[in-house]
């Protein structure tokens, strides 16, 4: 028993849990290099933390200690959590969004790694371990022992060379962007730095920029077809592409969208989610406005009272009434708020309507639909609707009774059985709007736009990987992941195209506008018109870190430690990998677009007349 007890209290036991902690911590955010390097690195910071706790004379130090010790391992759980849906690591930016995901708690449990309890389990034997360990200098005063200052030196020296990376070494780069306290510590440097020295890029540079992004189009095609018609742009939550025009188990998926695509409509097949951490706020604003959204929070908190001349405001210019209408909460995601700047009049949420079918989070798709007839009955004159559906959000919880799917036996209980479920219940509420409106004696006189707002099922989790890719027959990877459908039927056009321009969210805005006949030119705005877009590109912002992008049939994935080089690209829809060389012009074009987007709004750049 003594022999036990004196090697929980002796360095080696410390230094396994350490490295076992760090050896979980790396399994659980998928790091496959330099893992040796990385625990080492890891463990030098832990063992430098404890003895410098343990031999200085802090009263009270053993709850200090502890203290820090579980913050630390609450931020590696944040880590493996937020990693497993992002596929990044959580950043101080992102303090903001505990309140968001406190307002989800369903689809947070849904994404709790069961493996990520496991580094909290060392901290009551570390803590042992070090009362005992510190017991030996509880009357030493603060001064510590040469040795272990001269350690403490050289480690911090080591943290800013990584962090500063003064010699441009991709080596160190790797290292600071995945080493757990280097990469941590590197992130509220970069915060603190950004927000004390802005680097503001001149209006002459914007503009030019702005310009060299312009699409050059002497004849555009579907010009005003829409124009004098009312708008309804439909944001179908959580809807990916590969569920349009499929089947499964002998099932058609989606009846209603393909009917709806197969007559008076323009579908954009290679359509890309480009949203930031706002995920769903993200994907309305860079839809509405055309302009980029950042990795630092979403825009309606961050730029809330900025000047905005997006869609609601170019349809109120023509005449039209702009309001929005979801069955969530209207305080989420600080949309009362922001929507005034953004330019609706009005913005009927969860609280004004009527709670008659509760399904998931709030009012169902079928019963928000509904409720929004007789309201745009009673509008006199032209009107904007922007609609954003619920039903299909993640975890996907749908009673029996509106399951109208029959799920192969493999894929019951899955995320995949249940998000097919879901995405038909949407599917059913859309085509009973559509029956809803021709009834009113709306629909001939209405342009219907819907698109995804982003991805439902995440490529990076194990299970949903192996369940799409045995739908898919090839690997589900992100760019069927972030591939979003996008539709605009416009009653009585006899259009009907499928355009295969590469493009995002953020082209949404030209492309509607083409079609309405809204001017654009007293706006600034990063996307262009799809419909006559000779080439197609979009930058990503989450889940690819920034510098990806997608152009034409390749997608470019930048490496996590941002090393061009460790990059990987693949041809669209076929998993062919491709040399990533040929593409830096391209990766900086993304860089450079993300850059001049967020400079306009910290500039507040735009000006309505």
């Amino acid at each position: 028993m003594k022999s036990i007890k004196k090697f929980i209290v002796s360095p080696y036991f410390i230094t396994t849990l350490f490295a076992l902690k760090m050896m979980i911590y790396y399994i659980l955010i998928d790091v496959n290099r330099m893992e040796l390097i990385l625990i080492i690195i890891s463990m030098a910071v832990w063992a430098i933390i404890y003895l410098c706790f343990g031999r200085c004379g802090l009263k009270r130090k053993s709850g200090i200690f502890l203290l820090v010790y579980s913050l630390l391992s609450l931020l590696m759980f944040a880590d493996t959590m937020y990693y497993n849906y992002y596929n990044q690591t959580v950043s101080v930016r992102q303090l903001w969004q505990a309140k968001s995901v406190a307002a989800v708690p369903d689809s947070f449990i849904a994404t709790l790694i069961p493996a990520s309890f496991l580094l909290f389990v060392d901290i009551p034997f570390v803590y042992y371990s070090f009362r005992a360990y510190s017991k030996k200098y509880q009357n030493m005063n603060l001064k510590l022992h040469k040795n272990l200052k001269a350690s403490l030196y050289i480690l911090v020296i080591l943290i800013i060379v990584f962090i500063v990376n003064p010699f441009q070494s991709s080596a160190i780069a790797k290292v600071k962007n995945i080493e757990f306290f280097t990469n941590h510590v590197g992130d509220i440097y970069d915060t603190v730095a950004d927000n004390l020295t802005k680097g503001k890029m001149d209006e002459e540079e914007i503009f030019e920029v702005i310009g060299d992004n312009e699409s050059e189009i002497e004849l555009a095609r579907y010009s005003q077809i829409g124009k004098g018609k009312n708008l309804i742009v439909i944001q179908l939550e959580a809807m990916q592409d590969f569920v349009i025009n499929s089947w499964y188990n002998g099932q058609e998926i989606t009846p209603n969208l393909n009917k709806l695509i197969a007559n008076d409509s323009l579908y954009f097949n290679r359509f890309y989610s480009n949203t930031g951490k706002g995920n769903t706020a993200d994907a309305e604003f860079t839809s509405l406005n055309s302009l980029y959204p950042l990795i630092d929070g979403e825009i309606y908190r961050l730029y809330e009272d900025n000047t905005f001349n997006g869609l609601p405001w170019l349809m109120r210019e023509q005449g039209y009434r702009s309001f929005a209408v979801h069955g969530y909460e209207g305080e989420f995601w600080n949309r009362e708020d922001a929507y005034p700047y953004q330019g609706f009049e009005d913005y009927i949420s969860m609280e004004d309507l009527n709670q008659d079918e509760i399904i998931g989070m709030g009012v169902s798709d079928k019963s928000m639909s509904s409720q929004l007839i007789p309201i745009l009955k009673e509008e006199e004159g032209l009107f904007f609707s922007f609609v954003i559906t619920l039903t299909n959000h993640h975890p996907y919880i749908l009673d029996e009774e509106y399951r109208a799917l029959e799920i192969l036996e493999e894929d019951m209980d899955t995320k995949f059985g249940d998000y097919l479920q879901t995405v038909r219940y949407t599917d059913e509420a859309i085509g009973q709007f559509i029956e809803d409106l021709k009834l009113a004696g709306l629909y001939e006189n209405t342009v219907i736009a819907l698109y995804g707002d982003h991805h439902g099922l995440n490529c990076g989790m194990k299970d949903v990987n192996e369940s799409v890719s045995n739908y898919l027959g090839r690997v589900y990877d992100y760019d069927e992941m972030l591939n979003v459908p996008m539709i605009i039927h416009v009653p009585g056009s006899n259009i009907k195209e499928t355009i295969q321009t590469t493009g995002g969210q953020i082209d949404f805005l030209p492309t509607i506008a083409n079609i309405m006949g809204l001017s654009l030119d007293d706006t600034l705005i990063m996307g262009q018109d799809l419909a006559n877009a000779e080439k197609g590109f979009v930058a990503f912002t989450t889940y690819l870190f920034e510098g990806s992008f997608a152009i034409n049939d390749i997608i470019f994935e930048i490496s996590r430690e941002e090393v061009f080089e460790n990059s990987r690209a693949w041809r669209i829809g076929t998993n062919e990998e491709v040399d990533v060389m040929p593409y830096r012009e391209e990766y900086e074009k993304a860089l450079l677009l993300k850059k001049t987007s967020k400079e306009i709004l910290e500039q507040n750049l735009i000006e309505r007349k």
